[in-house]
């Protein structure tokens, strides 16, 4: 195939099996496609311009369409490299653990093997962003996205499930109101045809739920016990007990690498959120035997949002990190001013 990356060729071969299964890969992949931009002049002859110049992203996952026309997301899974991801996955999706309000796992929409390598099983599962993108803006929609992963961790902890790889590239959200218009699933900063910019709301205005993805690291323990497990793998390099050789308690691992993030992405970013201090203080605890459960995390946080909600504090302005107090100022003012015109025509 054409102009096609050496990683994309596993799932071009695949075009008419996926077509079978009801998803269709995007244009780029099909054994048909000539490119858009070929035999053009001008403008037209910049690959960059059309959309099925959109190179894959990640070598085991694609967007595809399923027949009614979602936009949905296709893993492919070695099972021998991680024999329980589609198992945990699909347990964690199953009818009766979806309908608690506190699964924040992503919802698996469809599950299949390969149909030439019995090895390679695939997950369907929506179409998501990544939570961090657009950037928070108010007090009120960290506390928000901080609320539903600690109730999502407090989930998969009492169903017996420790995630192993909880950062927050392995947090999504459903921002389908937040980006009423679309976006483009690989370029996710442009629209669905990429030649234009994306439209977002606030996040304070619309509904996000946000998801946990990828259960490649992830351990299934029987009822009531915890399984210590050994492993350095993980995209966190900064838990302290992570070991080949002496095991660990991979609960208290999640509480880590949660409270980790929590720090790194807004306490290291905003001010105003000094409150959390002491709860992110025992999450990243140096000693496993020192940070809390998740449930009482969860009961921790609760009662710093009573601080917040109190003060009347939740709905102002992340303040940077690096702010000089003048542009703090202005930045306060501006803030304020745009606040009360959306709500003068809303």
């Amino acid at each position: 195939m054409p102009h096609l990356l050496s990683s994309e060729l596993f799932w071009s071969k695949r075009y008419n099996f996926f077509l079978s299964k009801g998803y269709t890969l995007r244009v780029r992949y099909s054994p048909s496609w000539v490119p858009s931009w070929q035999g053009k002049h001008g403008a037209g002859a910049l690959p960059q311009l059309h959309e099925d110049y959109v190179k894959i992203g990640h070598p085991d996952t694609l967007d595809a369409t399923n027949h009614d026309g979602t936009v949905v997301f296709i893993k492919k899974i070695y099972a021998d490299e991680h024999p329980f991801e589609e198992k945990i996955a699909l347990y964690c999706s199953s009818e009766y653990l979806r309908k608690d309000a506190a699964n924040h796992c992503v919802p698996v929409i469809d599950n299949f093997e390969d149909d030439e390598e019995p090895n390679i099983h695939y997950i369907v599962m929506p179409l998501l962003r990544p939570c961090l993108d657009p950037e928070f803006v108010t007090i009120a929609e960290v506390l928000d996205f901080m609320k539903q992963v600690l109730q999502g961790m407090k989930f998969m902890h009492d169903n017996n499930v420790s995630h192993g790889d909880c950062v927050a590239q392995n947090i999504m959200m459903d921002a389908q109101y937040l980006c009423p218009d679309g976006w483009h699933p690989i370029y996710y900063q442009r629209s669905r045809n990429v030649t234009g910019n994306l439209y977002y709301k606030n996040r304070s205005d619309v509904e996000v739920v946000y998801y946990f993805i990828d259960f490649g690291l992830a351990t299934l323990h029987p009822p009531g016990q915890t399984l210590l497990i050994t492993g350095d793998l993980g995209r966190d390099r900064d838990v302290p007990e992570l070991s080949r050789y002496k095991p660990y308690d991979p609960f208290k691992v999640d509480i880590y690498i949660l409270g980790h993030m929590f720090e790194q992405e807004f306490l290291s970013k905003y001010g105003r959120l000094e409150d959390l201090e002491p709860l992110i203080r025992l999450m990243t605890a140096q000693s496993p035997d020192e940070r809390p459960t998740a449930e009482d995390a969860l009961k921790l946080f609760e009662k710093i949002c009573n601080i917040f909600s109190a003060s009347s504090r939740a709905h102002r302005r992340l303040r940077g990190i690096n702010e000089s107090g003048a542009e703090c100022v202005a930045k306060d003012v501006a803030f304020a001013a745009r606040h009360s015109i959306n709500h003068i025509w809303s």
